[in-house]
């Protein structure tokens, strides 16, 4: 039996706009990724197909966590046995997920599981693909994937060219360039809620008139080492929703806004809202007083750094 132990990585958006829609219903967006040090902790094994005959099996740590076609790391393993059949004959597929980034968070959890069985089969099985071949496979997927996919190859021991942990994503997430990551604290809040992404975007369709973030001032900023410009450019298009149909998700970036009235965004469709902080003390000091005040609303309070 061979197996590879990952962490994989949440994200949070730094900017996410919606600049089209697609034939097929794809959106087109323009958006900037942040990977940060939450993590799930994952083992991707090969076993004898005599010993586990089901071509893929997965368990996880939460029962209400998919261990089906449902799970995106599960979706993963059958795609790439599908675009590279060969090395799997008598070999099945083994996933362990131990969940720390919440799920239907805007995070991208289910998305870095999916990265992290493509990332580790190429290792396994050494399929020598390369990170646009790995992300290809991804966006069959999910929109996510790819990035998620270039966090992990930022991390030499999977010998994958071209990683980064902060990207601009445009197209519909897979087209990616890698971008100087911003070196801060993020503290993380999720309400005992979940939004469907699909939902979120097809709710903006109806709607019109709002701000748009400024992508380009947020590039700059980071490629400058300059926060005040990212500052200037942060938004999300998707907050013109999901604050609107979720109270609960408004009350709380209120909330956090006390504490942060600079650097404070909704992450992806949400619910997770999360602020920014150059010192890790007010950092600290945020997270802390907002454990005591989320303390009864049973919300995921986390303080992460960003990679």
């Amino acid at each position: 039996m061979e197996s590879a132990a990952l962490k994989t990585y949440a994200k949070i958006n730094l900017a996410l706009d919606v600049t089209g829609l697609r034939d097929d219903g794809y959106h087109l967006v323009r958006m900037v990724m942040q990977s940060v040090d939450l993590y799930d902790e994952m083992r991707v094994r090969l076993v004898d197909s005599l010993i586990q005959p089901e071509p893929v099996a997965l368990k996880c740590d939460k029962y209400y966590v998919p261990r089906d076609e449902r799970n995106t790391a599960f979706k993963a393993a059958q795609a790439v046995m599908k675009a590279v059949p060969g090395p799997f004959g008598g070999v099945s597929v083994r996933i362990d997920i131990k969940k720390n980034i919440p799920v239907s968070a805007g995070l991208a959890g289910g998305s870095s599981n999916a990265a992290g069985v493509i990332v580790g089969l190429n290792s396994l099985l050494g399929l020598g693909m390369s990170l646009e071949e790995m992300c290809d496979i991804g966006t069959s997927i999910g929109t996510d994937i790819p990035f998620c996919i270039m966090t992990l190859a930022a991390d030499p021991r999977w010998n994958i060219r071209g990683g980064a942990t902060c990207a601009l994503a445009e197209g519909i997430g897979e087209k990616l360039t890698p971008v100087r990551p911003v070196n801060m604290w993020a503290v993380l809040v999720k309400p005992r809620l979940s939004v469907s992404t699909p939902a979120v975007y097809k709710a903006l369709d109806k709607i019109s008139g709002y701000s748009h973030p400024d992508v380009d001032s947020v590039l700059n900023g980071l490629s400058e080492g300059n926060l005040q410009l990212v500052q200037k450019g942060m938004g999300n298009v998707l907050e013109n929703v999901t604050l609107k149909e979720y109270p609960e998700v408004a009350e709380i970036k209120e909330l956090m806004l006390k504490y942060n009235d600079s650097m404070t965004l909704m992450s992806g469709s949400g619910p997770t809202v999360y602020s920014l902080f150059g010192s890790k003390r007010k950092a600290v000091a945020a997270y802390t007083q907002l454990r005591k005040e989320l303390a009864e609303s049973g919300a995921f309070v986390y303080m992460a750094e960003t990679l």
